[in-house]
Formats: C-alpha cells, structure tokens, sequence
C-alpha cells in the first residue's frame, strides 16, 4: 500500500508524467490528459495580446481614465481568484479535508501562480495614480500621513510580497511527495505533513490582515471621506467565494475534457464543490448584510453616501440588485437541493454567474468613485478585461495541467475510495 501512494504521489506532482509512469513501471490503462495544451496556450496568448494593444489604443486615443478604472477592476478580480483558491486549499488542509483526494488541492491551487504575476502587475498602478487616486492631486490633510503614493505603493507592495511568497511555499509544501500520499488517503486520521501544518494558518492569517489593508488602499481610499470597519471583511470573503466558484467552473470544465476515466465524474466530488458554494454564497450575503444594516441604522452621512450612490440612485442600482442575484439568490436557490449539485450543467451555471457577478461588484465598489453618474463600460473595458483573463490563463496552465494529471491518475488508481 506505501508503495502505491508513493507512485500517486509521484505521478500527481510531476509535469511529465508519462517519464514518471515509465520511471515507477506503472502502466495505467488510460494515461492523464494535459487539458492546458497548445490550443489553450495560444488562446490565452491571444487574448493577452489584445489586452495589451486594448489598454495601448485606450491611454492614447484619451481614454485613460477608463483605461484604469479596467485595469484596477481586472488586477483585483484575478488576485481575488487566485488567492482565494489557495486559501481554499489551506482551509482544506486547516480542516483535514480529503473529500477529492489530492485533486482538491490541485484544482484550489491551480490560479495561484498569477499571483506572483499580479504582484507586478499592481505597481503599474503607480504609472496610473494621478488618474485612479484622487488623494493624489487633492491631498486630504486629516489621512495625508496615510494615503501618500510612496508610503502606499511601498506598505501593499510588501503585503503583497509576503502574501505571494507564503502562497508559493504552501502551494510547494502541497505537492511534496508526503502532502500527496496524505491526501490520497482520507481512511485515516494523520495530520498532515509538518510544513503545510506551518503554512496553512500563515496563510490563512496573513490574508485576511493583507487582503482587508488591499480593500482599504485599493477600493476605499477612492472614496477617501467613507470608511466601514467590516469592509475588509467583506473583500476577502468575496476572494474565498470567487476561489470557491473557479474551483466549481474548473471541475465542471475538466470533467468533459479529460474523458471517461476522471474524479470529476464522481457525483459526490460535484456533490461537495456544489455545497461549498452554496455555504459560502450565504456567508458571502451575511456580510454584505452586516456591512449594510450597520450603515443603515446608524445614518451618517460620511457613512451613506458610498451605499446610497451605488444602491439607490441610477445608474448604478441595476448593477448592485444584478450582484446580489449572482451571488446569492441564483446560487441559494438552484443550489438547495442535490440532484443540481450534481447536475454538471447546472453547477457549471451557477459557478459562471457567482464569478460574474464577483466581477460587477468589484466594478460597482470601484468604479463609481471615479465615475459617479455614467458607467464607462465599451470595448476598451471588455478588451483589458479579456487581456487579464489571458494572463491569468497563461499563469494557470501548469497547474491546469497538474490538476489534469492528478484527476485522471488518482480516478484510476483510487477509484474505489472515491465512488
């Protein structure tokens, strides 16, 4: 038995696996699938082009400040997947989870080398501070200590760093030989091993800390006169669920590409991805209800007027009512009972509207600071936006393609485990 975990292990972490299977002499019937391959890579490289003569064409054609307003929105929305997905498998770890074997891991983690590339990508907010920033070029003298460009770019950029390097060393700790053959076999007790025993709550800790400091630079000091001490809260609890509903997408997605032998055919897998979303859609509706009751009955102005703008008042009513229906309602209510959890369209569907719908709330949470009764919305912000997507495709394709190894091999060598 040792040395059949040894083999999963190794063929689990290995981005060659056929040298692996010939190297430990195993000859499964059906060899993994690489679902990120040349086609992937080259639509993610085309769309990452055109991102990049989008944002090009914006900045000189006079359009700037749409230019950035895209940017922001887009650099929150893919850090927010990312990380989130890797908190999700330190959760998992923090919780003893093995309810999809080593795949769960896999599939948690597979955005999570954007974040080093989104660690870069923030200080190109420098070059566009004038435009997004109004504290900028109207200084507010009782925050002046605080919301300055060099102490800002210097306090989220080493955030930043830490939250990057501790979610590499976790996401390195996850696929030692040792972390796979814990998690392929749940028929035990065993903590897992010591490194990740380490890094998980660091993990965990730093980013809810990091990403409520990222929330208040990022998002509220837009808005310089508001302020809302759950608002942090808020942020990483949209992060987690947008993890949560990339990994549901990503399980829906892999299981009609990589054929008949795969985890993601078990109905419970389905089954367990379909209720975390739905719990934490409603952990995600509470949040947002205790940020709002709390600035409802207290009635202050410094305090309203971010809500009333973006809740009350068009243009931006619709788009706060379509969030709240994309993240909450299509989820609370499709997602209730089993058979749609288990149902790949219907759980599909619904991960693609939570992950819409994380994007307009991001959109609506920044956007109309900077543009307060028109909603700059065209090709320059479709485009941008298709651009990150290509550059966060392009950054996951090796973790698409682990979680594409460990699925098939793991479905095939452990199969009984996961009926």
């Amino acid at each position: 038995m040792t040395r059949r975990y040894q083999e999963h292990e190794e063929i689990a972490v290995s981005s060659n696996p056929g040298a692996v299977l010939q190297k430990t002499g195993v000859e499964p019937e059906h060899r993994p699938i690489r679902a990120a391959g040349p086609v992937f890579t080259g639509v993610s490289a085309a769309l990452t082009v055109i991102g990049v003569i989008a944002f090009a064409v914006g900045l000189t054609n006079g359009a700037a400040a749409r230019v950035w307003q895209a940017y922001l929105v887009n650099l929150l929305f893919f850090l927010c997947v990312a990380q989130g997905g890797v908190v999700v498998s330190a959760a998992a770890y923090l919780s003893q989870g093995r309810w999809a074997g080593a795949t769960q891991y896999r599939l948690a983690e597979a955005g999570g080398m954007f974040l080093p590339v989104g660690f870069v990508l923030f200080f190109g907010l420098f070059f566009g501070r004038t435009v997004i920033f109004p504290w900028v070029q109207h200084p507010v003298a009782q925050k002046a200590a605080w919301l300055n460009t060099p102490f800002l770019f210097a306090r989220d950029g080493i955030a930043l760093l830490v939250m990057t390097l501790l979610s590499l060393g976790l996401m390195r700790a996850s696929r030692s030989a040792a972390a796979c053959a814990w998690a392929a076999n749940p028929a035990n007790i065993v903590m897992p091993p010591p490194a990740v025993r380490r890094l998980a709550p660091a993990v965990a800790i730093a980013f809810a800390a990091i990403y409520t400091l990222i929330a208040f630079d990022l998002i509220m000091s837009l808005a310089p006169a508001w302020h809302s001490t759950l608002f942090g809260a808020f942020f990483f609890g949209a992060s987690f669920l947008s993890g949560i509903a990339a990994m549901a997408l990503g399980a829906v997605l892999l299981r009609s590409v990589l054929g008949e032998h795969n985890i993601f055919r078990t109905p419970r897998v389905l089954h367990d991805l379909g209720k975390f979303l739905f719990a934490f859609s409603v952990f995600w509706v509470y949040l947002l209800f205790a940020q709002y009751i709390v600035i409802w009955y207290g009635d202050m102005p410094v305090e309203t007027f971010f809500i009333v703008q973006r809740v009350y008042y068009p243009p931006w009513e619709a788009f706060s009512y379509a969030v709240a229906i994309l993240m909450w309602v299509i989820p609370f209510i499709v997602l209730m009972g089993v058979r749609p959890k288990r149902t790949p369209a219907i759980l599909g569907t619904v991960a693609f509207a939570v992950l819409v719908g994380a994007w307009i709330e991001l959109y609506v949470l920044v956007v109309p600071s900077l543009s307060q009764w028109v909603v700059p919305f065209g090709w320059i912000e479709l485009f941008i936006s298709l651009g990150f997507l290509g550059i966060f495709l392009l950054s996951s394709a090796h973790g698409i393609n682990l979680v594409s190894t460990t699925a098939t091999t793991e479905q095939l060598m452990e199969g009984e485990g996961h009926a």
